[in-house]
């Protein structure tokens, strides 16, 4: 028996009541529970991860409510108290609004990277895109489910938390970013401090009055004085793309390079820094979305895979739910011991030059139910002819699944609950 957000006042409900064995909690631990059933007024049973107990609480509960407690002291018959903890998510929310603007796909710094891998002139610029781009997961990794397992662990969402256990992740992803952001950095300090003649801030100036307007903006790093309002195209677009914002799947196809043969050393690291600022802020955009939940049932993960003839960007979306919430919508249910603790739901969103986009969504509930979704016709024709293949696959991996669906539609954006939780002000 542990007692939550236990109070001076009488509790009726506790007199005679059998109190049970009270489970050991250190004082000080957060734990999280699910709420899986309700005994007598004010008495609850509740789960956390293998541990069940029951609870007395003043507080009202629901039947599969998820609780964040805090294990405080105990009271005089030992009995563990806790308190339930309210995460402060309102600073988190304001991260996300604000870095909207600035985020992108990494798609845009691939394209980038692949066009100045082939520019001769560039070798030395050349060579860091060739570091980052070895860091990124191959076809063939990301295909095995250890390689993909490895690969998600190095996506950059756990990054700080793999530190933070004296873990260094050597091929981390979002290490690279950071690695490649200050090199560039260099780069651009060591041409900006360069002295320059009259002849070459002339033709500096001549570059920026009669470039494209296409063009994007200069970008502002520590080291740059701040541009003047005429540096800017006028018809530059602020606005975010919508179908770019975190925690949205939206299959991603191959960007084309903004980069030309024709830009100076200082517009290709402008534009390379800005692909490369983009990218961290939405990979801390991801982690920011992870980081609001008190739970962390959910991961979303943009994994950049390379292959032969070019680098495409798989979405996952994890999500993990207590078997709780099953069983609420099917009451009749009865769980074993047998069965796992978790149901899960994952989704899969890419888009690929030959079979152009895809959505695939793998649900257990306990059993196991695949459906794509393919935006081509022709691709949706070929993973019907598939399908048998694939059961016999899961089957030598000691996976049935009786439902395997392949629909042809259109895909459209779908969002995380967690993304309209962050950025929808529900308060005036």
């Amino acid at each position: 028996m542990v007692i939550i957000n236990p109070s001076f006042a009488t509790q009726p409900a506790a007199v005679n009541r059998p109190a049970g064995p009270a489970p050991v909690l250190a004082i000080d631990r957060v734990l999280t529970a699910v709420v899986i059933g309700q005994r007598a007024e004010h008495l609850y049973e509740l789960a956390s991860g293998n541990l069940k107990m029951m609870a007395e609480s003043q507080t009202a509960l629901r039947h599969g409510e998820k609780l964040l407690l805090q294990v405080t002291g105990k009271d005089q018959q030992q009995r563990p108290q806790l308190q339930i903890l309210k995460p402060d998510t309102g600073l988190i929310n304001e991260q996300l609004r604000s870095s909207l603007p600035q985020q992108q796909s990494v798609n845009q710094l691939i394209a980038n990277l692949g066009k100045l891998i082939n520019m001769p002139q560039q070798q030395q610029l050349a060579a860091l895109g060739k570091e980052f781009i070895e860091a990124i997961a191959s076809k063939p990794q990301a295909s095995d489910p250890a390689g993909l397992r490895q690969a998600i662990l190095q996506s950059g969402l756990f990054m700080e938390s793999q530190l933070a256990k004296g873990d260094a992740p050597t091929r981390d992803l979002k290490r690279a970013l950071l690695r490649l952001n200050q090199r560039l950095n260099q780069q651009l300090h060591n041409i900006e401090q360069a002295p320059k003649s009259d002849n070459s801030s002339k033709n500096a100036s001549l570059a920026r009055e009669y470039a494209p307007q296409t063009r994007i903006a200069p970008l502002l790093s520590e080291y740059s004085a701040a541009p003047s309002a005429e540096n800017y195209p006028k018809n530059r677009d602020h606005s975010t793309n919508r179908t770019e914002l975190p925690g949205q799947l939206s299959p991603q196809h191959r960007q084309t390079p903004t980069l030309s043969d024709a830009d100076s050393n200082l517009e290709i690291l402008r534009q390379l820094l800005r692909d490369v600022r983009g990218t961290l802020t939405r990979q801390e955009s991801h982690q920011l979305l992870h980081l609001q939940q008190s739970d962390k049932t959910q991961y979303m993960i943009e994994l950049p895979v390379r292959s032969n003839d070019g680098i495409d960007v798989w979405q996952l979306h994890f999500h993990k739910f207590d078997k709780t919430d099953s069983e609420q919508a099917n009451p009749q249910q009865q769980s074993t011991k047998e069965e796992p603790q978790h149901n899960w739901t994952i989704s899969l969103s890419f888009d690929l030059p030959e079979l152009g986009p895809i959505r695939a969504r793998i649900t257990q509930n306990p059993e196991l139910k695949i459906l794509f979704n393919a935006g081509n016709s022709a691709t949706t024709a070929l993973i019907t002819s598939k399908r048998h293949e694939l059961e016999q696959t899961l089957a030598a991996q000691g996976v049935s699944t009786q439902s395997i669906e392949c629909n042809n539609s259109p895909i459209t954006i779908a969002s995380s609950e967690l993304l309209s939780q962050s950025l929808v002000e529900t308060q005036a």
